[in-house]
């Protein structure tokens, strides 16, 4: 696949844009093929819940690590107190990355995945859910203008359709790092309301502190979160700020402090050039008090 992808390299570059749309869909559906062997080796009897190449929009586009992040992170959920019999919530869940290592955990318990990408959310409906009932996915039309820019809800305006006290343990991972201090406001609050007291969760960030930033300043840090935005945030491109932003680790403090819950950083991540050979972005824990 190697030598194809340098073969085809030129020609890609010189397409219009929908060309290298229908290329690049085109080339991960045989990559997804050329590697289904693998898959099933890393995957056994899951290979067929696994995602193609064109469908992974979180995280890298490999089998190998797919897996691996899956399970570095279920590990974390099982640290901070996840049990078999509790009641998720998976605030984009994306393709399933983390999912699938819940599959055989939960006994009694049940999971709720939702995302603004339809077609991912459609493959986990139609994949995961028939064989694992207790699992359920859902479409939500938010606007996001990186994943889905012609979404009709705005995220500051959305009223998660679950009741109070509903879940005993949230996911959000890589969320805030695309949404605005406004937004991501709103989604603690409603955090807050779903959780039951002493519920918790794991949430992961781009933390701006002291160290980051002047990891920043010193042009270490990938994203490069240089621009701008509102109570002190920053973003990689000041047209596009869901593309990558980073939030004040005190201003995210003080937010989950005010909805009754409690915020402790778990490990800080590589992305500003720490160095961190086991997590990219800020792993954060929450619970609600």
């Amino acid at each position: 696949m190697s030598k194809l992808k340098a073969i085809l390299r030129p020609i890609y570059r010189r397409l219009p844009t929908r060309g290298k749309e229908i290329s690049k869909f085109a080339y991960d559906g045989m990559r997804s093929l050329y590697c289904f062997p693998l898959k099933k080796r890393l995957f056994g009897d899951k290979a067929g819940l696994i995602p193609p190449f064109y469908l992974m929009q979180d995280g890298n586009r490999d089998y190998t690590e797919f897996r691996e992040n899956g399970i570095k992170i279920f590990n974390l959920f099982k640290d901070i107190g996840l049990k078999p019999t509790g009641r998720i919530l998976d605030i984009g869940c994306g393709t399933g990355r983390k999912t699938v290592p819940l599959l055989d955990f939960l006994t009694s318990g049940s999971y709720e995945g939702i995302d603004p990408v339809r077609s991912q959310v459609a493959w986990c409906s139609r994949k995961i859910t028939p064989r694992y009932p207790k699992f359920r996915f859902q479409h939500v039309d938010l606007l996001n203008k990186l994943f889905n820019p012609k979404g009709r809800i705005l995220p500051q305006e959305y009223v998660f359709p679950f009741g109070d006290q509903e879940f005993d343990f949230v996911i959000l991972s890589s969320v805030f790092t695309h949404m605005s201090s406004t937004e991501m406001v709103h989604y603690i609050s409603e955090v807050s309301r779903l959780l039951k007291p002493g519920g918790g969760g794991l949430v992961t960030f781009f933390l701006l502190n002291p160290e980051s930033e002047s990891l920043i300043a010193a042009g270490k840090s990938w994203p490069n979160l240089v621009y701008e935005a509102e109570h002190g945030s920053k973003a990689e491109d000041p047209d596009l700020l869901e593309i990558a932003i980073g939030h004040q680790e005190e201003f995210a403090v003080q937010a989950f402090r005010r909805c009754g819950m409690r915020l402790q950083v778990m490990e800080y991540g590589s992305w500003c050039g720490r160095v961190n050979d086991r997590y990219y972005q800020d792993f954060v824990r929450i619970k609600r008090m």
